[in-house]
């Protein structure tokens, strides 16, 4: 990964690791699977040498755990960031993309159309939230940030870096890494989009 310019501030941006779906205890914030911890173990050993100085984390609970392992190596505390959460925060049951698909094949276009308001929120007041949320990371000039969210606000800030007017396009694997530098949210270099090389020890 390409080291940081004086000045400026670098996201390593991680979507979480595979959730436990149908969580029988908590099935609306889930915890990770046996295979989640795994990435996140192994994502850990990858981000040790990065020169991470801070490490925040969404809310919700699949990318907390995700970056665990990592925090625990660094002994840095994890800070939550409420604006990295996730379009189905807060519902009854966390559904991946392709229980969605399966169970409710005829609202599946309304889905890829746009997950914000699948689950009943605002476009713009989601995407003012998650892009308000990364300005304050980059704003902060604290070196090198691991920030653990979700594969919607990670497109929404994706799109709002390369300007592009379809999240759709965009591909975004579990412990996959993007990696964005700058000094504001209008002053960004994408250096790294959706990897998921660095879980076999290659990686941009």
């Amino acid at each position: 990964m390409t080291s940081r310019r004086t000045g400026e501030t670098k996201l390593i941006i991680v979507r979480h690791g595979a959730p436990h779906e149908d969580h029988p205890v908590e099935p609306a914030d889930p915890p990770l699977t046996m295979e989640g911890r795994q990435q996140a173990a192994r994502l850990a050993t990858q981000l040790i040498a990065e020169g991470i100085d801070r490490i925040v984390s969404s809310p919700q609970q699949r990318a907390y755990e995700t970056a665990q392992p990592l925090a625990d190596r660094l002994r840095l505390p994890i800070e939550v960031l409420d604006g990295l959460a996730e379009v189905d925060r807060g519902t009854d049951r966390y559904r991946s993309p392709e229980t969605i698909k399966r169970e409710t094949p005829e609202r599946w276009h309304e889905f890829l159309a746009s997950p914000i308001a699948y689950f009943g929120l605002s476009e713009e007041r989601f995407r003012a939230t998650v892009l308000r949320a990364f300005a304050e990371l980059l704003a902060s000039d604290t070196g090198t940030i691991a920030v653990f969210s979700h594969g919607t606000p990670i497109k929404v800030i994706l799109q709002h870096a390369l300007g592009l007017k379809d999240r759709a396009t965009l591909v975004i694997g579990h412990c996959s890494v993007t990696s964005i530098s700058g000094t504001s949210i209008d002053k960004m270099t994408v250096e790294c989009v959706a990897d998921q090389r660095i879980q076999s020890g290659a990686g941009c």
